[in-house]
């Protein structure tokens, strides 16, 4: 007769045999933690569909969704991604081996002496269920509409245009995570890694984090986490077997996605993440702290400092601009000039709105926000690409009349140029050859919308430029935006001391007298920005962030901030022109 083995009649183990009935018993799970959160978009999201063939004939990008009920949806594998690439940014390329113990990793085959052995997949600690868009009253599934600009020019590049389907900020996803333990001695470690990899969902404005999507460069697919919630099913016992494994799965999906969409009034204004929530839960329970509450703490201390070299410059930008005459000194008897920028006008285009729809032929752009108690809103925004294309002009002219290279046309820039490759790896390169454009190293951390000012109608007619009368036929009625200021952040991950130096004479640039422009009628002074607050912030692993005022720099050359802007300057004279030995290295220090 042969003896019982685990999971058989008459086994002394009954976890062995509460585990002959569980699905997915292969991977002899003891524990399983349940983490669901529920997460909301904080600007336009393009979720790309996997089956390209899905174009429409209008050629507009879809975006991915079921194929039964056609929801649009998130994938497994697309959170699984993001959350991976997080983990595995902060961790730091020497702690590659902590990302694998989570999300598991591609092994050879088991025999030693073969190397080249058949691939075998080492299982993830996480399961992850597709997450289905719920969108918000305010707002729907939109096409967005948009053509690239041509940093040399400013204009709209000649048959760049592209259209795709977005998801609207305010729009929310339930996230539902498992964590498998197979191991008790590993609990409290995997539920550490699972707490950072989550930690990118806290929102964006506290640190570059998780963002969905395509464009993320351009700040869209931002999102925050409103709520989580943690539950832990010990599956060695009948109570915790039955909890998880006596139910259906659409109850187990129904009792996580109750459990975070409680009423607003109920939740704080901002959710904390899996960091807090873990050891509030360890509190509520001395046994279970006494068992991994150790681990936990141990694995933190381990893991989590932040691994990232990054860069965070925090502008303000005001639609406004500074005249030439307030940098001049005032005479003796001369009358008191206004303080600060004068406020501007800013268009770039959008289709009206219902409410003006046959009043007016262009208004400027809006885009629904979601405001501090979680409503959406229609706001009028700065605009993405635009404001990308800003700064990389103003980058291009910067490194070109630095290495002496502006004398040469774009098209004669050569390849090879130490300025053109430096330019190219900040903000990207441009088409060639029909082919994709290099993608830029940095980006927005969220699109930047305005605040403040005032819709402004304007009405005008086209000049002959040969006899200087009106041409008939040509009233055209806009809808502008006048004043207001926004928030933009750029984060540069990796960064050395040439970059710096690049972002402090935009910021002088924009800081003095705007000369570029953003948006429609440029040519008649529309589309001027001013900074007027910016803040560098260096970040590096283990250190106390250094942050340093661009403006102070730029207005007082006595300052300590121009001392410390002034060998970054160097750095960046130094790389544009090839001068290796000169230039600063990764992180800033000299080679």
């Amino acid at each position: 007769m042969t003896p019982a083995g685990p999971g058989r009649a008459g086994s002394a183990d009954p976890a062995a045999d509460l585990a002959d009935f569980a699905a997915g018993a292969h991977r002899h799970p003891v524990v399983l933690w349940e983490l669901t959160a529920r997460v909301r978009l904080l600007s336009d999201t393009h979720i790309g569909s996997a089956d390209d063939s899905a174009r429409t004939a209008a050629d507009i990008a879809p975006i991915d969704r079921d194929p039964l009920d056609h929801a649009p949806r998130l994938r497994a594998s697309t959170q699984a991604g993001l959350l991976r690439h997080h983990l595995a940014a902060r961790l730091g390329p020497d702690r590659a081996d902590a990302v694998a113990e989570l999300f598991g990793e591609a092994a050879r085959g088991a025999d030693p002496a073969d190397p080249g052995g058949t691939a075998v997949n080492a299982a993830s600690a996480l399961d992850i269920d597709d997450a289905f868009a719920e969108l918000p009253p305010e707002a729907g599934i939109a096409v967005r509409a948009g053509n690239r600009v041509d940093p040399g020019s400013g204009a709209a590049a000649p048959g760049a245009f592209w259209r795709m389907e977005t998801l609207p900020a305010g729009t929310r996803f339930t996230l539902t995570l498992r964590l498998w333990v197979a191991d008790p001695a590993d609990e409290g470690r995997l539920l550490a890694l699972a707490a950072l990899a989550a930690d990118g969902l806290n929102g964006a404005d506290l640190a570059p984090g998780v963002a969905i999507g395509a464009r993320t460069a351009r700040g869209y697919g931002a999102v925050r986490c409103d709520s989580w919630h943690l539950r832990r099913h010990d599956l060695r016992t009948p109570q915790g077997w039955a909890d998880w494994y006596a139910l259906t799965w659409r109850q187990r999906r129904e009792r996580a996605h109750r459990a975070v969409t409680a009423p607003a009034r109920t939740r704080p204004a901002r959710a904390p993440g899996l960091l807090t929530l873990v050891p509030d839960h360890l509190q509520r329970d001395p046994a279970l702290a006494a068992a991994i509450g150790g681990d936990y703490s141990a694995a933190l201390a381990d893991l989590a400092t932040d691994r990232r070299h990054r860069d965070e410059l925090t502008l303000t930008l005001r639609l406004a601009e500074r005249p030439t005459e307030a940098f001049l000194p005032t005479g003796s008897g001369a009358p008191p000039r206004a303080p600060g920028p004068r406020p501007g006008l800013l268009m770039v285009g959008d289709t009206p709105r219902l409410e003006s729809l046959g009043e007016v032929d262009r208004a400027h752009l809006r885009r629904p926000s979601v405001g501090g108690d979680g409503a959406v809103e229609w706001r009028p925004a700065l605009g993405d690409t635009a404001l990308f294309a800003l700064f990389k002009r103003l980058s291009r002219r910067l490194v070109r009349d630095i290495s002496g290279e502006s004398a040469t046309t774009l098209a004669e820039w050569p390849e090879d140029s130490p300025a053109r490759r430096l330019h190219a790896r900040w903000w990207g390169g441009d088409a060639r050859s029909g082919g994709a454009p290099a993608p830029s190293g940095i980006r927005l951390r969220q699109a930047a919308e305005l605040t403040g000012g005032t819709t402004q109608r304007t009405t005008r007619v086209t000049i002959d430029s040969l006899f200087g009368d009106a041409v008939d036929s040509t009233l055209l009625t806009d809808d502008v935006h006048a004043g207001g200021q926004a928030t933009v952040i750029l984060d540069a991950p990796q960064p050395d001391d040439a970059v710096r130096g690049l972002l402090a004479l935009i910021v002088r640039e924009l800081h003095t007298v705007p000369l570029d422009a953003i948006g429609g009628g440029s040519g008649a002074g529309h589309g001027r920005v001013t900074v007027t607050r910016a803040v560098l912030t260096r970040h590096e692993p283990g250190a106390v962030p250094d942050r340093v005022d661009l403006l102070a720099a730029i207005d007082d050359a006595r300052s300590p901030e121009r001392a410390a802007v002034g060998p970054w300057v160097s750095a960046l004279r130094a790389a544009v022109s090839g001068d290796r030995a000169a230039a600063p290295g990764p992180n800033g220090s000299a080679r």
